[in-house]
């Protein structure tokens, strides 16, 4: 929307709609219930996911243009009715995403991903789209991208958090809502730090 009530974010933005369950967290999805509501997406496997509008597409340049008018920084939240690292996407539209995001300097992109497993694999191949200039590039997120992974529990810190740590991004953050019991942060950072590595 153009004005998000989410405290930490000043727009949200959709690229598509759509999604599937993926673990304990998304029991009582409010993306989910929404989709039923309106009826404007199905959900769940197996489903097809819905691009937005091309005039919705064009709502973050008018807020990048207005930010560098400004002298301002806005964060927006991409995908709050999808994931932005959802496997049933089509890589093109992820590919148009990226694209956007590079487009738009003066914002800052918070990527809130539960798949976060999927985002090196998903991201190398929308670049393939003509963000790299050869195949045997690296695509690397531009800075004003920020990751985040969703977390709800024990499990989940300590298996997805190494992951998070190792994507690439400027900045990387937890999303732990909603939180279904007590994490131990330390736990899952510290096995990161000592010898748990990504691809071992």
């Amino acid at each position: 929307g153009e004005n998000t009530k989410i405290e930490w974010a000043h727009h949200t933005f959709n690229p598509w709609y759509g999604c599937q369950k993926v673990g304990p967290g998304c029991d009582h999805c409010y993306a989910e219930s929404w989709a039923k509501r309106s009826g404007l997406v199905q959900w769940g496997p197996g489903t097809v996911r819905r691009r937005s509008s091309a005039h919705n597409w064009r709502k973050p340049l008018a807020w990048n243009a207005e930010a560098e008018r400004l002298s301002v920084r806005y964060r927006v939240f991409c995908s709050s009715l999808a994931d932005v690292f959802d496997n049933a996407v089509p890589v093109k539209w992820r590919a148009d995403l990226f694209r956007l995001i590079e487009s738009t300097p003066n914002l800052y992109w918070l990527l809130v991903t539960k798949r976060i497993g999927n985002v090196d694999k998903l991201s190398q191949e929308a670049a393939m789209y003509g963000l790299l200039r050869t195949v045997s590039d690296t695509y690397q997120f531009p800075a004003n991208v920020w990751i985040g992974a969703t977390i709800c529990n024990q499990e989940e810190a300590d298996r997805d958090i190494p992951k998070l740590l190792a994507v690439p991004a400027a900045k990387r953050f937890l999303s732990m809502e909603p939180l279904l019991g007590p994490v131990d942060l330390n736990q899952a950072c510290n096995s990161f730090r000592f010898g748990t590595h990504i691809g071992d």
